[in-house]
């Protein structure tokens, strides 16, 4: 059950770092955006046909990875611990 359990907030854990990372680097890159005016200033078009806001994911893909994540943690920490024993 100890497996499980370390398997479920390691996942969790790499899960929350993915997301923190994600939203830090976008952040960082509004930060440091600078718009080049000047150039830009000849290319107009229409809003309409250019401007696209974000993507966005399935939450169920969020929870597929992270099951698949945990199942994968418990088989290894399942297999380290055999080793262990073993020994």
């Amino acid at each position: 059950m100890k497996t499980i359990r370390l398997a479920l907030l390691l996942s969790a854990a790499l899960h929350v770092m993915y997301i923190i990372a994600t939203f830090g680097i976008g952040f960082i890159r509004t930060l440091n955006y600078e718009p080049d005016i000047i150039a830009e200033a000849d290319n107009v078009t229409m809003f309409q046909n250019e401007v696209a806001i974000g993507t966005t994911g399935s939450p169920f893909y969020l929870g597929f990875t992270f099951i698949v994540l945990t199942v994968i943690l418990a088989l290894g920490l399942f297999i380290v611990q055999r080793i262990r024993q073993t020994r």
